[in-house]
């Protein structure tokens, strides 16, 4: 195995849920870890981390958190990371609607009765301007609203130089086929994982109010697309690899509901349980 650290820059709403099946099948248990933000901003992960001992930091090879560019500082071994992105509009509406449903979340009780205009336009919450370029570029001091140009340059530098891969959320199949032949990874299978089903589409103004909101991500994502697309057209016999996967996915999915889908819903439900008493 190579002696580096794969680190999952989990960016929240983008099918990071599903993919963490896929990347902690790779590594043991012993050499996994999760950093937490615990009801705090992401950013506030750099520190934790740079707080644990060493032998805790050098322990793993798997990396995975809702963090920012910037954890590879305090790993004392090569590490490359790996991320999901999502398109931009979509993302923070899902964003919204994640916070106002769930208790514990740090801004659950100021967003209750807030609509989406209403959430964007207060500045509570910075994933609501700009988020993945945010996490990619390392940023953590920029007020709302004050996002420039030089920070996605600095997120697409950071790709070119530090991320062996780049998924996109709505090309899952395809970025996890690519995932697998970058590190060699025999078994990328998955079940989705934390899809919330049943709200309502968005309107089109509440599109149009995020995508004036995120400008960089929409750059952002678009290059991320452009490279996925030129890694796949790169690959060959991708089409016959994405076609075996697709099957194989397919017959994976009633054990994959049995063994992780169940005990996830049955956690879940019984989580607030837990914290009641």
């Amino acid at each position: 195995m190579s002696d580096e650290t794969v680190i999952f820059l989990h960016i929240g709403k983008t099918a990071g849920s599903t993919m963490r099946q896929v990347l902690k099948r790779q590594f043991p248990s012993s050499q996994t870890i999760t950093v937490r933000a615990r009801r705090r901003p992401r950013e506030e992960t750099l520190a934790d981390f740079a707080r644990l001992p060493e032998a805790e930091r050098l322990r793993p090879r798997l990396i995975m958190g809702h963090t920012v560019f910037g954890l590879h500082e305090h790993v004392p071994r090569p590490c490359r990371y790996v991320t999901m992105v999502r398109d931009p509009v979509r993302l923070a509406i899902s964003q919204y609607r994640y916070v106002l449903r769930t208790p514990g979340h740090r801004h659950h009780d100021q967003a209750q009765g807030m609509s989406l205009e209403e959430y964007v336009e207060s500045g509570l919450a910075l994933e609501m301007d700009n988020s993945q370029t945010r996490a990619i570029a390392g940023d953590v001091g920029t007020p709302y609203r004050e996002c420039t140009p030089e920070m996605l340059e600095t997120a697409k530098r950071n790709i070119a130089q530090h991320f062996a891969w780049v998924g996109v959320t709505e090309r899952f199949d395809e970025s996890v086929v690519l995932l697998g032949r970058t590190f060699d990874w025999r078994d990328v299978r998955y079940v989705s994982a934390n899809v919330h089903r049943g709200a309502a589409p968005p309107t089109d103004a509440e599109l149009e109010l995020v995508w004036n909101a995120n400008p960089l991500d929409l750059d952002l994502y678009a290059h991320a697309c452009r490279l996925l697309g030129d890694r796949i057209a790169a690959e060959p016999g991708f089409a016959d690899a994405l076609a075996d996967f697709e099957h194989a996915n397919a017959r994976y999915g009633r054990w994959g509901r049995l063994t992780y889908t169940i005990p996830s819903m049955i956690k879940r439900r019984l989580a607030p349980q837990v914290a009641r008493r």
